[in-house]
């Protein structure tokens, strides 16, 4: 039996450059435009809530035939999905205020329990430290999103905006070291001659 090994080829430096150049876009239009940032996400919500509605009432009808028990629920669960999805577009703001509850309360729950474990660990102190400052954090974050969601929710998109611009950098700068040291290098090719005997 033979043994194969397969290399993934580095990619080169224009995908590279490619990328930076995407991600710098996406970050500056994050970091400038948070707050159609957040209308066209929860259009998108909308849109794959009318979707996953549609699927559920195919699903609600394909199983009527058979009168089983997953007819009403299917039929429900598709109503109320539609109806949000047609919420996000006619009431963004009301969606946003929903989804931004939603999201305090698992940040709360979430951070407060990553801080409580990190206190009862038994691992090192470095791993405890970051367990009780990470969920600290969440906690504290998951508070602003109840008080101050429209604020919150911009300053994490910003956030989310400056961390693409920064890989973007970074992406930039490898696409060039990569550029560089493919100029530098010889020709990808050897110059033989044929020779038979």
């Amino acid at each position: 039996m033979a043994d194969v090994c397969v290399l993934a080829a580095p990619r080169s430096w224009a995908y590279l450059f490619a990328v930076g150049i995407c991600a710098i876009l996406i970050g500056a239009f994050l970091f400038l435009e948070p707050a159609l940032t957040i209308r066209l996400l929860l259009y998108s919500l909308g849109i794959i809530a009318v979707v996953v509605a549609v699927l559920f009432l195919a699903g609600a009808a394909f199983f009527s035939r058979g009168g089983g028990p997953a007819f009403p629920v299917l039929l429900v669960i598709g109503i109320l999905v539609l109806a949000l999805g047609i919420l996000a577009f006619l009431k963004p703001d009301l969606v946003g205020g929903f989804l931004a509850v939603i999201a305090a309360a698992l940040l709360i729950v979430g951070g407060l329990g990553m801080a409580v474990t990190g206190l009862f660990q038994g691992t090192a102190s470095a791993g405890r430290v970051l367990s009780v400052v990470g969920g600290s954090l969440l906690a504290i974050l998951g508070f602003l999103f109840l008080f101050h969601a429209t604020f919150t929710a911009s300053f994490v998109v910003r956030l989310v905006g400056v961390f693409l611009m920064g890989s973007g950098v970074v992406s930039l700068a490898g696409s060039l070291i990569r550029w560089w040291r493919q100029r530098s290098d010889g020709p990808g090719w050897i110059d033989a001659e044929l020779v038979e005997h």
